[in-house]
């Protein structure tokens, strides 16, 4: 699998603007963080490939055999760090980078970046893909996938990802941390099925959504639970819902969320209006909106969509990173 380059910076330039008008910059009063738990990032950053990324626990997702670099950035010592895995092989590339071939059968591993001291370490799961040329019939094992468009026959499909593998989701790895406040089984294709499940799943989503709820803290909206109430969805259950061919569910890179901190699965009230309307899902995307005009975000672009609330469900919002802005309200 290769990784879509781009560049993460870790300084918060904060400003506030509003969804869908004109804003103007505004300076944030200094925040006071009492809750440290919701800013987990590691006292370094790490380089995969093309990501980078400065979480005390992240993940990736390879192919069997494939080869990896890893590299320290940001170094907060002159000594080396150490690379850490019990499954396969690394070489010293230079200080502080590794290459790395992950195992050749697919499965679950982990690369553990320390410190020198010992005292700061970055945990990395990997996922070990099963080959997609292994869908045979519209199937994997059991579990229904259903069928992808070759590259030829999607427009522009440099804004697509079809995927080269598949995660093999168990009872044992699904509650396994992906980043530090989302879990594996959390963007697994909603339809009816057993274990084995089946997922794909693109890093930068994970880093988007990451980086939106730090920014809704730093708004002083609180999100002690961001639910992602539809991850990835395999061609077959998406054709089952009657949704677009090509939904970006289906590549790996959106996510509908909503913030649900009181537990009754509905978007709570962000906006303090004392409703529960399509007014929080404004709110919650004039903070992904604010986020989209910096340069740090460039990378993770992508289709933003306010959904109103149905008697079935409560408002939501839909983020992705096609690489191009895509703006729509569905009341």
């Amino acid at each position: 699998m290769q990784f879509i380059p781009y560049i993460i910076s870790f300084m918060l330039v904060l400003s506030v603007s509003c969804y869908g008008v004109e804003s103007t910059n505004k300076v944030h009063s200094s925040v006071n963080i009492e809750n440290k738990a919701n800013f987990e990032d590691a006292e370094f950053s790490l380089k995969i490939n093309d990501i980078v990324m400065p979480y005390s626990v992240f993940s990736v997702f390879v192919m069997p055999n494939e080869a990896v670099e890893f590299e320290v950035l940001y170094a907060q010592s002159k000594r080396s760090y150490s690379f850490i895995n019990d499954d396969s092989n690394a070489s010293l590339a230079d200080t502080n980078r590794w290459q790395w071939q992950a195992p050749k059968e697919p499965g679950l591993t982990q690369v553990i970046i320390e410190s020198p001291d010992k005292k700061q370490r970055m945990t990395i799961n990997v996922f070990v893909k099963v080959p997609a040329d292994q869908v045979q019939g519209g199937k994997l094992k059991y579990y229904h996938i259903g069928h992808y468009p070759t590259p030829s026959q999607i427009k522009d499909s440099k804004h697509y990802i079809v995927p080269d593998g598949f995660v093999r989701v168990t009872p044992e790895n699904e509650n396994v941390k992906i980043s530090p406040h989302f879990s594996l089984k959390e963007f697994v294709s909603k339809q009816r099925s057993k274990h084995p499940k089946y997922l794909f799943l693109q890093n930068k989503l994970l880093l988007k959504l990451e980086k939106i709820r730090k920014e809704l803290t730093l708004e002083n909206i609180p999100v002690k639970n961001m639910v992602v109430m539809s991850g990835y969805r395999t061609p077959y259950y998406n054709k089952a819902i009657g949704n677009v061919k090509l939904s970006r569910h289906v590549f790996g890179d959106a996510a509908d969320i909503f913030i649900d901190n009181d537990g009754d699965y509905r978007m709570d009230d962000i906006n303090n209006d004392g409703k529960h309307s399509i007014g929080d899902a404004h709110a919650m995307a004039a903070i992904v909106e604010s986020l989209a005009k910096r340069e740090s975000f460039k990378g993770l672009l992508g289709g933003l969509g306010v959904y109103g609330p149905k008697s079935h469900r409560g408002a939501f919002i839909h983020v992705d990173t096609r690489g191009f802005k895509a703006r729509w309200v569905s009341k």
